[in-house]
């Protein structure tokens, strides 16, 4: 009798600790790439100004997804906070560097 296959099944704090990995994984291939790759191209342009608006495309597209892991960290912050007792606004105020976290009692 054949038993039918499950997918297993991760706790929150293992599915958190997998995103991360995961995005840091893909932090390090974005770095890899455009030094080891992008940057060496982007030099054989023809022009200055052609080389300065390649540049440009390419890093405002790693600034968007740096912020897209940003978001996910800050809301794994959260979740963590949340199952520890810990009210999440605070670890929010912390996201921004505006630490004001302690409230005045």
């Amino acid at each position: 009798m054949a038993f039918p296959a499950q997918a297993p099944v991760l706790t929150d704090e293992q599915s958190i600790d997998v995103i991360i990995e995961s995005e840091v994984s893909i932090i390090q291939c974005m770095a890899d790439l455009f030094c080891n790759t992008l940057i060496n191209d982007i030099a054989l342009l023809p022009t200055i100004e052609k080389q300065t608006a390649v540049l440009k495309k390419i890093m405002c597209g790693f600034n968007a997804k740096e912020s897209a892991i940003a978001a996910v960290v800050g809301a794994s912050a959260k979740k963590s906070a949340v199952d520890l007792g810990i009210d999440p606004s605070l670890v929010n105020c912390c996201l921004c560097n505006k630490c004001n976290c302690e409230k005045e009692k």
